[in-house]
């Protein structure tokens, strides 16, 4: 019999393996940075001010210091959309930026100017503009598929891979997604930096067994991911059409968790009764929360798929049989002879 410390010390293991810290994922691939100037009232840099950037959601604290031009840094930041800001400078009052969304693979700028500490500052006004056309961040043509549209978009598969077609470069017309016009087979996929595409384009979405409906990962595991075309960066390669770059979900500081089902049948669709029967399930469950707050988390999902459809092309017995009964026959008394 396993004794309890036996039991935690495995659950803390598989835990380990199911959402590693994102300190060890590739950096800039599976994660993004935050950068930024902080300067005084006269518009000079600020040297030596300290920036903390925090996920109340995860307990994820990371901190820089300002250059003597005022540029901050922070890389291999886990993407999210709830981050909070603050910088401090002794003889300067500090401030507190929050809601701040580190997207995947990008570069956030925050820009930051303090005020000296015995000023009153009633109202602090920060603007930034940026260029649409140039923008040093940006390295080709990319979409990111954020995780509220994840959650708010319709799909009848539950692929993750079904949003790559509002990509406004990517064609679906030959029932491939093709990027740029590119042949399926030079797609690539990636889920958290590991390459996890169908090397010989068997079936229409470029994921290994898609041939059967079958997918990589579920739906719910998804947080968010880039589609990324001709991409002018030393980081990504090894493919000439378009890559799927997606990053899975780990817990947070709360419990969350989500349980779906959805069935059809020829009763919503076609029925014919020269057709069997066409029946498609889904059922899902996930569930994420904290093992030690601010330090491990789990995060587990599962999903299930029940499809029945009709055969398609011609069969024995059709009209116009690829094969006819007399072949067959044929062949059978030739092989038992």
């Amino acid at each position: 019999m396993l004794s309890l410390r036996t039991l935690v010390g495995a659950v803390a293991a598989l835990a380990l393996v199911v959402v590693a810290p994102s300190p060890v994922r590739a950096q800039g691939v599976t994660t993004g940075a935050l950068t930024g100037t902080i300067t005084d009232e006269s518009g000079q840099g600020v040297e030596g001010a300290q920036v903390q950037l925090r996920n109340a959601r995860t307990g994820l604290n990371i901190g820089t210091i300002s250059r003597a031009s005022g540029l901050y840094s922070i890389q291999g930041i886990a993407p999210d959309n709830d981050y909070t800001i603050v910088v401090r400078r002794i003889g300067y009052g500090p401030q507190t930026r929050t809601g701040v969304v580190i997207p995947l693979g990008q570069t956030r700028r925050e820009d930051f100017k303090l005020g000296r500490e015995a000023a009153v500052l009633s109202t602090v006004t920060v603007t930034a503009t940026t260029d649409p056309i140039i923008n040093a961040s940006k390295s080709g043509a990319t979409t990111t598929i954020s995780d509220s549209a994840l959650r708010r978009l319709p799909t009848l598969n539950r692929n993750f891979s079904d949003f790559v077609q509002l990509v406004p470069q990517v064609s679906t017309t030959t029932g491939y997604l093709s990027g740029g016009g590119v042949n399926l087979r030079q797609n690539a996929i990636q889920i958290d930096g590991a390459q996890s595409g169908d090397l010989f384009g068997l079936g229409t979405t470029g994921q290994p067994g898609s041939q059967a409906n079958a997918k990589s990962i579920p739906l719910d595991a998804v947080k968010e991911y880039q589609v990324l075309l001709s991409p002018y960066d030393v980081r990504q390669g090894n493919f000439g059409g378009l890559l799927i770059n997606a990053v899975t979900k780990s817990g947070t500081n709360e419990f969350h968790g989500s349980v779906y089902a959805n069935t059809r049948n020829q009763n919503l669709t076609r029925s014919q009764a020269y057709l069997n029967d066409f029946s498609q399930q889904q059922f899902s469950a996930s569930l994420g929360g904290p093992i030690m707050k601010d330090k491990l988390f789990f995060f587990v999902t599962g999903e299930l798929q029940r499809l029945k459809t009709p055969a398609l092309g011609a069969f024995i017995g059709s009209d116009a049989p690829i094969v006819s009964q007399a072949s067959i026959d044929g062949l059978n008394n030739i092989m038992s002879t």
